[in-house]
């Protein structure tokens, strides 16, 4: 009996894990119920908005990142730090996590002060997962930021993890990579 019942965990915990990393690759596999009624949008498009009909839950977790985007471009800490849920991090390259409320003021502040952001996420993937979302964007080839006075290129793509806490969507975790090839997700 104790057999059976560790091998029914370790299958929940696989078919958890298999949505998990389905989401983070843009792919949907079948593997509960629950995951197999996720919705997903479709690849990248170069519009920055999904170019597929998207559930009104998406729409709301699309709204949160979009806002984070204008946060970035405006240079806006606080409308960028309100995003986050209580105890939310942001991990980002050659930095240190920043994991409280001040940690992430002080980090977007000190951003802002050397680079200036006209940002506009190409959206790889939207999938829900109940109260979880997870979010894959990417930048367009040819995109830009001013860091310290010069135009460099954008390689950026960027993992936004949400729960919906009451009525709203808040980022528990962002983090983003340099990509080596820009415009790919």
């Amino acid at each position: 009996m104790k057999a059976f019942i560790l091998a029914r965990r370790n299958l929940a915990a696989l078919a958890v894990s298999g949505a998990l990393v389905a989401g983070l690759t843009g792919t949907l596999v079948s593997t509960t119920a629950s995951a197999s009624s996720a919705a997903t949008a479709s690849p990248a498009n170069t519009s920055g908005y999904p170019s597929v009909a998207i559930t009104p839950v998406q729409r709301t977790v699309y709204q949160v990142i979009h806002q984070y985007q204008t946060g970035l471009n405006t240079g806006n800490t606080k409308a960028i730090v309100d995003l986050f849920a209580p105890g939310g991090v942001a991990e980002w390259n050659d930095k240190v996590t920043y994991a409280t409320r001040q940690q992430k003021i002080d980090g977007y502040d000190a951003l802002f002060r050397t680079a200036k952001f006209s940002t506009a996420f190409a959206y790889d993937a939207i999938n829900v997962y109940g109260t979880t979302a997870v979010v894959r964007t990417h930048h367009h080839v040819g995109q830009t930021v001013i860091e310290n006075g010069k135009e460099v290129q954008d390689y950026n793509r960027e993992v936004f993890v949400l729960r919906k806490t009451g009525d709203a969507w808040k980022i528990v975790l962002y983090t983003f990579n340099t990509d080596p090839v820009q415009g790919q997700g």
